[in-house]
């Protein structure tokens, strides 16, 4: 049985992303009183209507959450590319054509970006937090022109 690459990819990083929170959620109260919270006042007790899109505009902290978990357990763990150039980086050169893995996992822990990387802090991700982020600094499923699939 042949599946296409999107579909599988699509479902495969969502269940991934959706494991690692609900483990992530579990191991921190603080973090679940949040988020409780913030189901409240959105949805209060009716919990059988339908979620709409405004619902998840406003689920921020959800994002978050999910933005974090991702910055930990990235769904995409390596990409590659060729250089279209010579590319100087630390001090040695690599030759145009050459190919490159980035890992984005150690980029996601660079503390230079993210003080004490390997702590599960969803502020981090806060509108007032995340504009220090630099652009190719969270990157869970890539980054540029072939950016996913």
């Amino acid at each position: 049985m042949v599946i296409p690459v999107g579909l599988k990819v699509g479902h495969e990083t969502i269940a991934l992303t959706i494991t690692w929170a609900l483990y992530l959620i579990g191991l921190h109260p603080d973090v679940q009183a949040k988020l409780y919270e913030e189901t409240e006042r959105i949805f209060g007790n009716n919990m059988d209507r339908d979620v709409t899109e405004s619902d998840l505009n406003d689920l921020r902290y959800l994002d978050c959450v999910l933005k974090e978990t991702q910055r930990l357990y990235p769904p995409v763990p390596i990409i590659g590319r060729r250089l279209l150039e010579d590319t100087n980086i630390c001090g040695y050169t690599l030759p145009k054509d050459s190919n490159c893995l980035i890992l984005i996992e150690f980029l996601h822990k660079d503390k230079d970006v993210f003080p004490d990387p390997e702590k599960f802090d969803p502020d981090r991700f806060l509108p007032e937090n995340s504009i220090k982020i630099p652009e190719c600094g969270y990157i869970p499923f890539s980054a540029g022109p072939r950016n996913c699939i």
